[in-house]
């Protein structure tokens, strides 16, 4: 009744292999290299009597071996082979054979999924496929019953996977109403990344996902040992239970994961390196004393059997929820997901305090008051965080910040939108259909002033055109504005908007200038007419500056890449932005001559002898606040004696050497005589890399893809850092200062803020 299943860990490992490959491959006889030519196929390399070849394969085959490769990630114990795999529905004699896209199967679930995909993005209907995909929903489950007998009864998780399709609000609600999961471009790459982390640990996250609030098989009823207390006012319980239990209905709250349950959401991504080590000190008997922190979105239950009345403590047994996705975990996700990776099933009891249905933002408050002094979490993260659990401060610029925050959320995430799933999340590797940072595009939102300025002397909020007298209004007019804008940018050139970092269009410097462009055309406009900005609706304001904006539209739509590069091509450092920008600028003031942004005359008047100097500075603050960040690392991973643990021998040998030809009184800490290229050496090592990758694993633009590390730039630096030290005769090349740029643009980024404010301030223009 199903078609071939592979159950046969070799042959699962195989089809994995052949579903890795962008292309089809084959060899064919001389004879046929034409006719393949023709079709497609083009020459891999020619053998004595044939040929091999390869085509690319088609975007729906891709979509459909990216989602099969996660569910094969996951542990699926039965997967389908090849394409098209065929179901036969229904009763005898009307037996009709069906396609499904990909078919998995585990112990407790299975997954049918139809996947669609195209080039570049576009909005199309998918109401036909909805309705033919509803209607066989019922026939299906009856033939996987049957194939599988009465006692296997699955929750069975109905997906459309789409990749470059702009789902319709319709669409997406009768997708709902028939209990089909969509799953898009975020969704794909965060359970792309996260099963390659976490392996088939990361089933139990996609559960919890797509089986939201049903019942868990076999678990009604578990009971633990309890102590119920109150926590900050909150009713909270201590208890003991095995991790394997709370796995099955545990969630974590990743901000790389598009859940509208989840707003605001304030997990990073696991790290698996730390997994493994969590996993090797149980093994080896060793225990974790403290709890691990969660919260019970499901009310449980409470059997009483004793209280002390002094300390109004209750003891008892806690019955766990025995629902998929009730107790969300707020920290310690390492600890519990580590047990996965013991020799064992790691089945000793661990210890939990679990609150009483607390609300999400007050369990990102949580995380954050726990988190915010760890080195551990990402600042991008906690950036984001302070934005978000601060939108009901009084502190006006927290205020502000916090709306900026969601907005660059929303924008990733809203369905059909242009910056849809544009933004990297952190603890996410970037790749080119993610080429956004989300503290630059949330930094030139706040500067733009389109939500608010602060009076310098009040300290109140001066309305910006985006300004709608509460946080969630001025939030609903900054997005749609912003849409409204990108939009028209997008469909100027919907290929060069799709390259990412190689289109110069949409990157950080292109975005960031664009938002501060429509700040400052709707300043011009609104001087020009005596009006005033926030008391108009996004559309109208868009419609007053959008005849501004067609000559940049025009630009885009028309240069050539060579044209659009010679324009817009970045060249040197923090001041990316500024030429951009005025590069922008230079297209509009040819049709509005006295459209003039502050700076505009003084950065056109910039010497060739000031970017030099701008370059100089950038390179020594690379060279200074680097070696420092990896010091701290090195000295928070490996303790007091890192150097000893952490630097290979013949660099320690080395540095001694350097240090015993100093004077007595001129010797210095051993780790001050590391030069830059041996620095590379030492965060490259497998122990070391994985702490420091978010920060110093930095893609040239000419390096290709699919590295876990990447530290050739630090070759480059130490190449440009020598005209800096020896300038007689020597100048800095554009290529030079593009690398220069990436590294300094990467580096403000993603440092913790105590590198990039006070003493390691960057060098801005």
């Amino acid at each position: 009744m199903l078609g071939e299943l592979l159950k046969d860990f070799g042959a699962k490992r195989a089809e994995y292999a052949r579903r890795s490959k962008a292309y089809e491959e084959e060899s064919v006889s001389l004879a046929l290299r034409a006719a393949r030519e023709a079709d497609g196929w083009s020459v891999q390399r020619t053998n004595k009597g044939s040929v091999r070849m390869r085509r690319p394969r088609h975007p729906d085959e891709i979509l459909e071996n990216r989602f099969w490769n996660i569910l094969y990630r996951f542990g699926y114990s039965e997967l389908n082979k090849g394409r098209p795999f065929r179901v036969a529905v229904g009763k005898s004699p009307n037996t009709i054979e069906t396609r499904v896209d990909i078919f998995a199967k585990d112990e407790e679930t299975v997954v049918i999924a139809k996947c669609m995909s195209r080039k570049l993005p576009a909005k199309i209907s998918l109401l036909d496929d909805l309705n033919d995909f509803a209607e066989l929903m019922k026939p299906l489950a009856d033939t996987i019953r049957k194939h599988y007998g009465g006692e296997f009864k699955p929750k069975i998780i109905w997906c459309f996977v789409t990749e470059n399709i702009r789902w319709s609000t319709d669409d997406a609600r009768r997708a709902k109403e028939y209990n089909i999961n969509i799953i898009q471009g975020l969704e794909l790459i965060y359970f792309e990344e996260f099963s390659k982390k976490l392996g088939p640990a990361a089933r139990y996250q996609f559960h919890a996902e797509y089986l939201e609030d049903q019942k868990v098989p076999a678990f009604a009823g578990r009971k633990v040992p309890a102590v119920k207390t109150k926590l900050g006012g909150k009713t909270a319980y201590l208890f003991s239970a095995l991790a394997k239990d709370v796995l099955r209905i545990a969630f974590v709250n990743h901000r790389d994961l598009r859940d509208p349950s989840g707003a605001p959401s304030y997990q990073r991504i696991m790290k698996p390196a730390r997994l493994k080590e969590i996993g090797h000190f149980l093994d080896d008997g060793k225990f974790f004393p403290n709890t691990i922190l969660l919260n019970f979105h499901r009310k449980p239950m409470f059997e009483q059997q004793a209280k002390d009345d002094v300390s109004a403590v209750a003891f008892g047994n806690l019955i766990l929820p025995d629902r998929y996705k009730s107790c969300w975990i707020i920290d310690g996700q390492h600890r519990l997901y580590g047990t996965t990776y013991t020799a064992a099933e790691y089945d000793t009891p661990l210890f939990f305090i679990g609150f009483d249905s607390v609300s999400t933002s007050e369990e990102a408050n949580i995380f954050v008051e726990i988190n915010s002094k760890q080195a551990t979490v990402p600042p991008t993260l906690l950036s984001a965080l302070e934005g978000e659990v601060k939108w009901d401060s009084p502190e006006p610029r927290e205020r502000l910040s916090a709306i900026s925050s969601r907005a660059v959320d929303l924008l990733n995430t809203r369905g059909g939108g242009p910056l849809e799933g544009k933004v990297v999340s952190p603890g996410i590797t970037a790749g080119t259909s993610q080429p956004l940072n989300l503290r630059s595009i949330q930094d030139r939102i706040n500067q733009s002033g389109l939500i608010g300025a602060i009076n310098p002397r009040s300290g109140e909020i001066l309305p910006g055109p985006s300004w709608g007298s509460t946080s969630e209004g001025s939030l609903q007019r900054l997005v749609t504005l912003l849409e409204l804008h990108f939009e028209d940018v997008q469909s100027a050139n919907p290929e060069r908007w799709e390259m990412g970092k190689s289109g110069l269009l949409c990157t950080n410097f292109g975005v960031g200038s664009h938002i501060r462009l429509v700040s400052e055309l709707i300043s011009y406009t609104a001087g020009k007419n005596g009006m005033t900005p926030h008391e108009h609706e996004p559309h109208d304001l868009y419609n007053l500056i959008r005849p501004l904006v067609a000559p940049v539209l025009s630009f885009v739509k028309r240069a050539s890449d060579t044209e659009f590069e010679n324009r817009f091509k970045v060249i040197f450092g923090s001041s990316g932005f500024h030429h951009y920008f005025f590069a922008l600028v230079d297209l509009i003031i040819e049709s509005v001559p006295d459209f003039s942004p502050e700076g505009y005359g003084d950065f056109k008047r910039l010497s060739s002898d000031e970017v030099t100097d701008l370059a100089d500075r950038q390179v020594k603050w690379i060279q200074k606040v680097v070696p420092a960040y990896i010091l701290e690392k090195l000295r928070a991973q490996f303790g007091d004696d890192y150097f000893d643990r952490s630097v290979p021998k013949e660099i320690q040998k080395a540095c001694q050497a350097k240090r015993i030809d100093d004077e007595d009184g001129e010797k210095l800490p051993v780790e001050a005589y590391l030069d830059w290229i041996q620095l590379q050496r030492i965060v490259i090592q497998k122990d070391v890399r994985d702490s420091v990758k978010e920060v110093l694993s930095i893609q040239l633009q000419d390096e290709g893809g699919g590295k876990h590390f990447y530290s050739a730039w630090f070759e480059s630096v130490n190449r440009i850092r020598r005209i800096v030290a020896h300038p007689s005769g020597r100048s800095y090349k554009d290529d030079d200062l593009r690398v220069i740029s990436l590294v300094v643009e990467h580096l403000v980024n993603s440092l913790p803020s105590a590198y990039t404010v006070g003493e390691f301030v960057p060098p801005m223009s």
